[in-house]
């Protein structure tokens, strides 16, 4: 997938040579894509759009010439591990609702709460969320959060997992990912210091909360000194199909004398023990391994203050760039 213009294309990519697009959505109709995600089937893809405002969920089957079906207001998408269902946000709270559309049903009950994006637990009979009071948040997002289990029941019950702990002066994650066998959880988040600085991290621990660690390039991690005001940031990581690693994209900013200045920049492959294998120069977004494991798909910006990226398909062994898809943005292999 990638976004493009405000609107939503599919490329086909083989052994990383490209082919044809389809287009999925329509000026004014359905387009002006903010938030994307392919079924775990690679069947659908999920996206919401701001065309009238409002953000509107919409699915459409993407292995063919579908037609988009509107699923009602809502964003932040979130399949279920069968593919039958979607999580996503309303008026501030969860809902739940069959894929192939009918009535929604709420998750969550409470008023002012904030929240990150859920993900489903591997057997689909719940969900992970993190969640706290707005009141207990700062006005760039810093706050505290423990990982909770959301039943579907529509109860609004809530549990923390048995060994998490409590996440302190981070912003709410909206990447929660299950490692691909689900024992493992990763997430990134950052926090707010001043206009220029923020820090931030990829974070790894087990199903049961348990042994938070993070992962961060040895390559980056030698760059940054949070005392003198020079800060790494996590901004994507992809887990690798065979749960071997993640691929995380990262910088190192110095804003010692608050100009911001970019020290470094990249993609890394990391393996669960921290080691290096792999790095690829350039500020790269939204990480993507295809289901081989033998390319990573990257939106690539010459700098912060650029408009449009580049969509870049990278052979994942090497590094070297197999593919330049043109303009657009969050790319995302089909599973």
């Amino acid at each position: 997938i990638v976004m493009r213009d405000g609107q939503l294309l599919v490329t086909e990519v083989t052994a990383g040579t490209g082919g044809g697009t389809t287009q999925y959505t329509l000026a004014g109709v359905d387009d002006q894509v903010a938030d994307l995600a392919w079924s775990p089937s690679g069947e659908f893809i999920a996206y919401t759009s701001a065309a009238h405002g409002e953000p509107r969920l919409f699915v459409v089957y993407a292995v063919g010439a579908g037609t988009p079906l509107d699923l009602g207001a809502g964003s932040n998408p979130v399949w279920s591990p069968d593919s039958a269902q979607l999580a996503f946000e309303r008026d501030g709270n969860l809902w739940l609702a069959p894929a192939a559309g009918g009535p929604a049903r709420q998750l969550t009950l409470q008023a002012n709460r904030a929240r990150g994006r859920p993900a489903f637990t591997p057997d689909g009979r719940a969900q992970l969320v993190a969640e706290t009071s707005r009141d207990f948040m700062g006005a760039q997002g810093n706050t505290s959060f423990k990982l909770k289990s959301l039943a579907l029941d529509g109860s609004g019950s809530l549990a923390p997992l048995p060994l998490a702990q409590t996440f302190e002066g981070g912003r709410l994650p909206y990447d929660l990912r299950y490692s691909p066998a689900g024992d493992l959880i990763a997430f990134t988040t950052s926090y707010h210091v001043n206009a220029c600085a923020s820090g931030g991290a990829l974070y790894v621990q087990a199903a049961d909360g348990s042994g938070e660690r993070e992962l961060v390039s040895p390559t980056l991690a030698a760059l940054s000194a949070p005392g003198a005001e020079v800060y790494h940031l996590a901004y994507s990581y992809a887990w690798h199909p065979a749960g071997a690693g993640v691929a995380v994209s990262a910088a190192v900013r110095d804003c010692a004398n608050f100009a911001g200045a970019l020290l470094g920049a990249q993609a890394s492959v990391l393996g669960l023990d921290g080691a290096e294998r792999l790095v690829i120069p350039g500020l790269l977004l939204n990480l993507s391994y295809d289901r081989s494991g033998q390319f990573i798909a990257a939106a690539r910006y010459e700098d912060w203050q650029s408009g449009a990226g580049r969509v870049h398909v990278y052979n994942a062994g090497s590094g070297q760039l197999a593919l330049d898809l043109g303009p657009g943005s969050l790319p995302q292999f089909q599973p």
